[in-house]
């Protein structure tokens, strides 16, 4: 059997490299770019419910990893599931809905029962051998019928002990949840606390380890 047509697919996808950012530069017509992160570009394939994760050049491990990490998973409900892998890609569950990021920027409520989930779905994954890490509101959605799905695993398997998601939720009951808190939160403002986090986090490990 040759390479299937996810592989034709993936080989369609060309990348370049502008003012230190990889960008999409061409692409099958049966691809439409669905969004671009730090180690891939997602695609929504003509004519079916799935995305294609076409990794950059220099992450073909991750691209590994996150596979192996799914596959511990074995098809949980709390996450996407696989349906076709190489080494630059993934084809995974399209998963129509809201991250968090986008309901913060919208107003759209986050309740507490969805946090109790994303609780549920990340002790599932302890459950299976992996360690939860790099939790942020981007990989985290809520579908249409008002269901919790957790994406990009790839850190999943790191050995370090990551807090973000107990940071996230400390925020979220103690200023989220106060009545004069704004459900709606401008982009630029997330963007913001999320590089004053990130700075924050860098600091007081380099502190620990010093």
């Amino acid at each position: 059997m040759g390479p299937s047509k996810y592989y034709d697919y993936a080989a369609s996808v060309l990348f370049t490299k502008r003012h230190r950012r990889i960008e999409v530069l061409k692409h099958s017509p049966d691809l439409k770019l669905y969004g671009t992160g730090r180690s891939a570009a997602v695609f929504k394939i003509k004519n079916e419910n799935k995305v294609m994760k076409v990794f950059y050049p220099l992450f073909e491990t991750t691209a590994i990893q996150e596979k192996q990490n799914y596959d511990k998973l074995n098809g949980n409900h709390y996450y996407p599931a696989v349906y076709d892998s190489e080494t630059n890609y993934l084809v995974m569950d399209f998963i129509e809905g809201k991250t968090f990021f986008e309901c913060l920027a919208e107003g759209i409520p986050i309740k507490p029962h969805d946090i109790e989930v994303v609780d549920k779905g990340l002790q599932y994954a302890k459950k299976a051998g992996l360690n939860p890490s790099d939790i942020h509101l981007h990989n985290l959605i809520i579908t249409k019928e008002g269901n919790i799905r957790i994406i990009d695993v790839a850190r999943f398997s790191q050995e370090k002990n990551c807090t973000q998601w107990d940071d996230l939720k400390r925020a979220y009951y103690r200023f989220y949840q106060h009545p004069l808190f704004p459900k709606k939160i401008p982009k630029w403002i997330m963007y913001t606390i999320s590089k004053l986090y990130r700075l924050y986090k860098h600091f007081t490990t380099r502190e620990r380890s010093g």
